[in-house]
């Protein structure tokens, strides 16, 4: 759901604000072709796919110097006795971080991440094609991530991330 403050009059009696009528110089950050000056995104927990992944941490993160780091775990079947859990970067800085699990397979995985030996966070099951994110704080160490069904762990479906 997007609320945009558009550079276009609104209709008389639409409950729109002054500010909805201001004209603007620039194109919203969103791309939206008929919106302007300003957009502010409304983020949905419930949304299962990465549309928003390019938003950076703008309105998400107390800092705004600081965006939260972002990670994408992929997991997926290479053969039936071969599975792959893959990071789009190997390291991440300390701190507020929004992890997204993806499940590239054709079964069910699940995603713990793990440091010195203790759960310190945990995905739920995700069905094949499916799409989890949270926002976590990650602490400096190394975290070993990992599908904890099965045997799936055993057969490759494991990852180390190093935050710095």
């Amino acid at each position: 759901m997007l609320a945009c403050v558009a550079g276009v009059a609104a209709p008389a009696g639409s409950g729109a604000s002054a500010t909805a009528t201001a004209t603007a110089k620039s194109k919203c950050k969103h791309r939206h072709p008929h919106h302007r000056k300003r957009c502010r995104k409304k983020v949905s927990s419930e949304s299962p796919s990465g549309a928003g992944a390019g938003g950076g941490g703008a309105g998400g993160s107390t800092d705004p110097a600081s965006p939260p780091g972002r990670l994408l775990a992929t997991e997926r079947e290479i053969s039936p006795t071969q599975l792959q859990l893959q990071l789009s970067r190997p390291s991440l800085s300390a701190g507020p971080a929004i992890v997204e699990q993806h499940n590239a397979g054709e079964d069910p995985h699940n995603l713990i991440l793990e440091q010195a030996g203790f759960v310190a966070f945990s995905f739920d099951t995700l069905d094949p094609g499916g799409n989890a994110r949270q926002t976590v704080t990650l602490k400096r160490g190394t975290y070993t991530l990992y599908c904890s069904l099965l045997d799936h762990r055993s057969l490759g479906m494991q990852a180390t991330l190093t935050v710095n």
